[in-house]
Order: structure tokens, then C-alpha cells, then sequence
């Protein structure tokens, strides 16, 4: 798995929280300037802990962008530099 993508298909909410934190920290450490989270679409929970998590802490994000320019809904694109 690429260093600066962390898939969150298949965890729990609760579970959220403290992996992405672990990533983020991770990331940070290794001098990666955009990571990558997968949360995909589903129901929209694990998206919604997410950003939640990222705005609490001041994280710039966005969705990736698809080739054609559209935002791609199930990939947030965060921030570190």
C-alpha cells in the first residue's frame, strides 16, 4: 500500500478516529505534503468522522479530483505542507 493513502473501507466509526490519527502522524513524519484518505461513498459515515476529525484538528482537505475535473467523493485529499 502507497505511503500516503490509508483505505478506511470496511472499518467502523469508532474505529476511524484513532487510525487516521495514526496516519496522519505518519504521514507527517515521512514528509508527505497531500495524503490521500479512501473513505468511500456507502452510507456516508465513516466520511462524515472524517471530516469531522480533520476540521477539529485545522487539516486542510479537499476531494480528489478525477481526470475529467469532477470530484471524486470517496477519496478526501488532505493537506500537510
Amino acid at each position: 500500500m502507497a505511503r500516503d493513502l490509508l483505505d478506511l473501507h470496511g472499518f467502523k466509526t469508532d474505529d476511524v478516529p484513532d487510525r487516521l490519527d495514526r496516519f496522519l502522524v505518519q504521514a507527517q513524519r515521512d514528509g508527505i505534503k497531500r495524503a490521500r484518505v479512501m473513505t468511500g461513498k456507502g452510507t456516508g459515515a465513516v466520511q462524515k468522522v472524517v471530516t469531522a476529525y480533520l476540521k477539529q484538528g485545522g487539516f486542510p482537505f479537499q476531494f480528489e479530483k478525477l481526470s475529467n475535473g469532477k470530484a471524486n467523493e470517496g477519496v478526501i485529499v488532505v493537506i500537510l505542507d
